[in-house]
């Protein structure tokens, strides 16, 4: 038997920028697992602050995939479902979920931040993701993410009542474990994750950095996965994942260099690495 646990990455592939696949795959593979790509787009850069960028879209893709490894008997221990674009690629994923065996199917419903959509999403495409929720074993909206799949109005702070509700309301759709990254405390100088499983939430708080850098979404979630292949419980591992995470920002805050850039995890992978 293959020594090496495989998760199939349905995301996009950006050049420059260190976001998506371009951060998923090195903190994967240095983790010990075998991350599997399945671009949703090819991007020359991510689309935060270096213009816009030349855009290859993929449709067809992820379904002429799933239907070759089908073919092949090919499996996966975990599927983690990133940025989808298209209800086309809302449609296919599901259809790969439902074609492999996989234990864990973890989903990145990425679409927004600080209160709103994405300028390429709006309300409609907040419906079409839903229809993937009851598929997953854990999904990991950031807050924004999280208040608009509950329909609740963003704020900029949150008490723990209003998590609960939110929790509530994403169970509801059938979310079945969750952990909500960039969670507003009711103290400006606070930002937290919210862990949801088994009707119980967890809360946990860390101050927040003045400097915000793209992709770290994907590096936590990537790191969540990975630690999770360890079987480590979800709780342990979104704190590992979580305190990563912070380890890249505080690295990246001592160079003096454009914070869309993303963040020097190249600097910080090591600190993955456990010895079997």
């Amino acid at each position: 038997m293959k020594p090496v646990k495989r998760v199939a990455v349905i995301h996009d592939l950006c050049g420059v920028g260190k976001a998506a696949l371009t951060n998923i795959m090195p903190v994967l593979s240095v983790m010990g697992i075998e991350a599997c790509p399945i671009p949703t787009m090819l991007l020359s850069t991510h689309t935060g602050g270096f213009g816009p960028p030349e855009v290859v879209k993929l449709p067809g893709y992820i379904d002429r995939c799933s239907k070759h490894y089908e073919k092949n008997e090919i499996e996966f221990h975990s599927l983690f479902i990133g940025y989808l674009g298209t209800e086309e690629n809302i449609e296919a994923s599901i259809e790969f979920i439902k074609a492999q065996s996989a234990i864990n199917i973890i989903v990145d419903p990425i679409f927004g931040d600080n209160g709103k959509c994405y300028s390429n999403f709006n309300d409609d495409y907040v419906e079409k993701i839903k229809g993937i929720i009851p598929f997953s074993t854990i999904i990991t909206p950031n807050f924004t993410e999280a208040s608009l799949l509950a329909g609740v109005e963003y704020e900029d702070s949150c008490t723990e009542e209003k998590i609960k509700s939110i929790c509530g309301k994403l169970v509801k759709l059938g979310a079945s474990s969750i952990v909500i990254t960039s969670v507003p405390s009711e103290y400006s100088s606070l930002i937290g994750m919210a862990i949801y499983e088994e009707h119980e939430l967890k809360l946990i708080y860390k101050e927040r950095k003045n400097t915000s850098y793209p992709g770290t979404g994907d590096i936590f979630t990537s790191v969540l996965i990975g630690e999770m292949l360890r079987e480590t419980n979800l709780y342990e591992s979104a704190i590992y994942a979580h305190n990563f995470v912070s380890e890249c920002i505080e690295e990246s805050m001592k160079y003096d260099y454009p914070t869309k850039e993303g963040v020097l995890v190249e600097r910080k992978l090591s600190l993955l690495i456990k010895i079997a």
